[in-house]
């Protein structure tokens, strides 16, 4: 997986350089999930299924949030979240340190996936990191519903950071990845309710589906949950 910084494209897994946001000046760290670009696959697509034909139109997990302790921990701040909705209680150091997050180079994929999916493996679930819902507001639902209305799980997403209607006009840079948790959903109102980890503009915020799409960063979307 390659590192991008502000500027240039992130395929789920890019860090940038480490400062302090406070004004919109600010230049922020982040990391975002992600793996190298993976082969689309048939565990990777979305199929109608007869659970699909259930799943409720709007949901909502109980969910404790966690602000990320440092500017570049987004990614073991959201899997921590994650892990959560599994009755996995592990913290954001210790995600950090099994991930091999850094400062300098953030949290890179082919380290984060296997982290997680060590914890869901007893539990009978893994999560991939499908490209499919990129700029697709269709598939997200789908997905996101999937995890959320049928399994009553969090899955973890890849953003651009600035993009995100709460950071307009407050990030420096384009394309800077970012790491947040989805959910909540709401099929009728075409809206995704998630939980930003960073800590001056996070927090639990409601999205159009649409909107949310058109800002995945491409090469990977999300840490999708499916049952083993």
């Amino acid at each position: 997986m390659k590192n991008r910084r502000a500027g240039t494209g992130v395929a789920l897994t890019a860090a940038v350089a480490v400062s302090v946001l406070g004004l919109a000046a600010a230049s922020p760290a982040y990391a975002s999930p992600g793996t190298p670009t993976p082969t689309p696959s048939p565990s990777s697509t979305v199929a109608a299924t007869p659970k699909g034909l259930f799943t409720p139109l709007k949901y909502q997990l109980d969910l404790k949030g966690q602000r990320q302790e440092t500017n570049y921990f987004c990614v073991p701040a959201s899997s921590s979240m994650s892990l959560s909705t599994f009755g996995v209680n592990v913290s954001q150091s210790t995600l950090a340190k099994k991930m091999k997050t850094t400062a300098s180079g953030g949290t890179k994929g082919v380290n984060a996936l296997p982290v997680v999916n060590a914890y869901l493996k007893s539990r009978g679930y893994k999560v991939t990191s499908p490209t499919d819902a990129d700029g697709n507001a269709v598939v997200l639902m789908n997905r996101v519903s999937g995890n959320i209305g049928d399994l009553r799980r969090a899955p973890v997403l890849a953003v651009w950071m600035e993009q995100l209607p709460w950071n307009k006009g407050k990030i420096k840079g384009t394309r800077v990845g970012h790491a947040i948790i989805a959910y909540g959903y709401d099929k009728t109102a075409g809206t995704i309710t998630v939980y930003d980890p960073w800590k001056p503009t996070g927090g639990t915020h409601t999205i159009k589906t649409s909107v949310l799409a058109g800002i995945l960063q491409p090469g990977g979307n999300m840490y999708y949950i499916s049952k083993l």
